[in-house]
């Protein structure tokens, strides 16, 4: 640890506040960290964030307020957006469409089966549409239409963006009027092929922007080009209304959280981090891209200890209290996922790729005592944790206090005290009697099934792409990781098991990681036909090139306005494409050309778009001779800071030193109550292995050991589960 105090030194705070806690991860100048944590507050999270950092700054006998005042970075993902979408508490929205595309938002494509568990996605009566985050009659229809353009060759079909239909303007005016009589807080604009040219969008926006002034109304008017430029109008729609809905209340919850911060002597403004992975200020105009930002920490942190762990592959596994996320990381790089699914919508915006069941540690246990059948979720306590806290239904955490895997007297470091008898009494008669079971084996026959569930997701997150699991190392975290890692080892054999001391505050940590970076993205419709020959090849790229023109000058005004000169600004730049022919999807290559101005230039765009493919599917899967079609190009401007730092450890020998053991408590293995010893995490040094059964216990987590398996120590304190050999 470094010396405390001030003194000049410039630090770092990340916080991830989860629905169940706000883990804080503090970073001094030397890269070394402190944690911290509190129960979620979703009503004020300014609340939770002041506790969680005073916390963290406890343990270095820092006062908050003295760190607030040497920070240089202060970054922190809530939860507000998500709440508003999934309770419909959002604004109410207004909608302009194109004419004929009124039912887009309510018939979502047919996606009644998003987020559903894989066993209940043939079970058509479960599939339901999500709350529409519009009503139907504030939906207006507007006559307009422009082009879309085409892969074929030029000269076949109106080029893209091409006006067929004028704007309707006082059709636009008659729709605002009537939207403002209905009394709607936002309208939104998203027409069909706005992208290729957003010249009927911004028109529109403007006669709205005069109809509200001449009403005195006050109210925001959002284009759905200015926010996602992107193909796929639906998905495109879909965010509009997620930014409209919910937007301006995430701006005001992280408005909020930097006043408190700023009140404690916080001088740069607060950062967020959005789905793919970057640091961004509050005031980024695109907000709708943090809604999903929480879990991303953890991926952003597993890249970094593929390399502190020597792994190339790993399946990054983040269980909390509300749910089970799941992510790859292939050749040491995430993937990222153009199209992610929220709340039951189907967005259109760049998110590293992860798939997620509600199987946290709060998870509700629900009994049906016709068929003594059990079934987990999809409900959570959250931050209620269960019955033992004060939480009306019997959880998931219930069953571990009962079975005595967790301390009723260590939750939060022992701030908080859960009640082992109400939840032992609750498990009794609405588990136990329902199923005519002993209650003790009844919470072990539910840890099995929640740990299946874990199984079950994390084969197929590898199974799905053809992946070999031998080649791959499963890395746990999130604050119920390590109680339940000794339930991850399924039948297929992995080639490592492994969490880390501070899993717990591992999405902040990922989240210290994060460069502060802008993503841009737009669409465009470039077709590399094998008949076209070399002039015509760099023609078709123009459209390319007046892209990433227009996002460079965008990223390097929206970074000065930040305060960030443009010599600190790192731009790289990428294409999203596909095969000519193929459907739906395109992936995302980065490009080591700043334009496109020869033919050498094309060949080398398209073999950047094929080392991406070839990266996810075998070389029999590849069709170069169809052509490229590019559909899109992104720019990162990017800007480089202070990380975080895994240390290396002196090895000492495999026996724990007498001081780490706290004691000894009654388990239930397999069956039987075993006394079991009881470590204290932060006493066992590297080269120390724990021999199961023991529990080992943090202020923040706890990770039982059974017999037959150990705990292993290495020297930069990641701990291996291995068999006992």
């Amino acid at each position: 640890m470094a010396e405390n105090g001030t003194n000049g030194r410039q630090y770092q705070l990340a916080l991830d506040a989860g629905g169940t806690m706000t883990d804080t991860f503090l970073v001094d100048g030397n890269g070394e960290w402190a944690l911290g944590k509190s129960l979620s507050s979703l009503e004020d999270e300014s609340i939770s964030y002041l506790e969680s950092v005073k916390d963290a700054c406890a343990v270095w006998d820092l006062d908050s307020s003295d760190v607030h005042a040497a920070t240089a970075s202060a970054l922190y993902t809530g939860t507000a957006g998500a709440n508003a979408v999934t309770t419909g508490d959002g604004k109410k929205v207004g909608l302009l469409v194109s004419i004929g595309q009124r039912e887009t938002p309510i018939l979502d494509r047919g996606f009644t089966w998003l987020e559903h568990h894989p066993e209940d996605l043939w079970k058509y009566q479960l599939h339901e549409h999500p709350r529409p985050m519009v009503d139907p009659e504030d939906i207006k229809a507007i006559t307009e239409r422009v082009a879309s353009g085409s892969y074929l060759p030029p000269g076949v079909h109106y080029e893209a963006g091409r006006v067929v239909i004028p704007l309707d303007e006082d059709g636009v005016r008659t729709a605002v009027e009537e939207l403002l009589e209905s009394e709607v807080e936002v309208i939104g604009i998203c027409f069909l092929n706005s992208p290729a040219n957003p010249d009927h969008e911004h028109r529109a926006a403007e006669i709205a922007r005069e109809v509200i002034d001449a009403a005195g109304a006050d109210m925001k008017v959002i284009c759905s080009v200015d926010i996602c430029p992107r193909t796929k109008d639906h998905a495109r729609t879909k965010s509009l209304l997620v930014e409209c809905a919910a937007g301006q209340i995430v701006r005001q919850g992280l408005e909020r959280v930097e006043k408190a911060a700023h009140g404690e002597g916080l001088n740069p403004g607060l950062h967020t981090l959005v789905g793919y992975g970057a640091a961004v200020d509050i005031r980024y105009p695109r907000l709708f891209e943090t809604f999903v930002s929480g879990p991303i920490g953890g991926l952003l942190g597993g890249k970094a200890m593929a390399e502190v762990m020597d792994r190339e592959n790993l399946v990054c596994v983040d269980l909390g209290g509300t749910t089970f996320e799941c992510g790859l990381l292939v050749d040491r790089e995430l993937s990222l996922t153009s199209e992610p699914n929220f709340q039951g919508h189907r967005l259109n915006m760049p998110m590293l790729d992860l798939q997620s069941i509600g199987a946290g540690a709060g998870t509700v246990i629900h009994v049906d005592p016709k068929v003594k059948r059990i079934q987990l979720g999809p409900k959570s306590a959250g931050y209620h944790v269960g019955i033992c806290l004060d939480y009306p239904e019997i959880t998931i955490t219930d069953a571990n206090v009962a079975l005595g895997l967790l301390s009723p007297n260590n939750f939060l470091g022992g701030k908080i005290d859960l009640d082992r008898e109400r939840a032992i009494e609750a498990l009794e008669e609405r588990l136990a009697k329902p199923l005519g079971m002993d209650v003790f084996d009844a919470c072990a026959g539910v840890l099995d099934l929640q740990h299946a569930m874990l199984q079950d997701l994390i084969s197929d997150t590898v199974a799905a792409k053809g992946y070999d699991p031998l080649k791959y190392t499963i890395l746990v975290y999130g604050g119920a990781g390590p109680l339940h890692l000794w339930g991850m080892e399924g039948h297929v054999k992995f080639g490592g098991l492994a969490t880390v001391p501070w899993a717990a505050a591992f999405s902040a940590f990922g989240a210290a990681l994060a460069d502060y970076f802008h993503r841009y993205e737009k669409a465009v419709n470039c077709s590399f036909l094998p008949e076209l020959d070399d002039e015509e090849k760099v023609a078709v790229a123009a459209p390319m090139n007046a892209a990433w023109e227009q996002l460079e000058r965008q990223a390097l005004e929206e970074l000065e306005a930040e305060g960030f000169s443009q010599d600190q600004v790192v731009i790289r730049r990428g294409i999203s494409a596909r095969y000519v022919g193929q459907l739906f999807s395109s992936w995302n290559a980065y490009v080591d050309r700043p334009r496109i101005d020869s033919v050498g230039d094309v060949d080398a765009v398209c073999a950047a778009f094929e080392e991406t493919y070839a990266k996810t599917y075998p070389a029999g899967a590849r069709h170069s001779e169809a052509g490229y079609l590019v559909t899109g190009v992104f720019l990162d401007a990017a800007v480089p800071k202070v990380r975080p730092v895994v240390r290396k450890y002196p090895m000492a020998g495999p026996e724990p030193s007498k001081s780490a053991l706290k004691g000894h408590r009654d388990v239930y293995w397999n069956g039987s109550w075993v006394e079991t010893p009881i470590l204290d995490m932060d006493s066992i040094e590297s080269g120390n292995r724990v021999k199961g059964p023991a529990v080992l216990e943090h202020p923040m987590t706890t990770m039982p050991v059974p017999e037959g398996r150990v705990a292993r120590f290495d020297e930069q304190r990641v701990i291996w589960y291995e068999p006992d050999e």
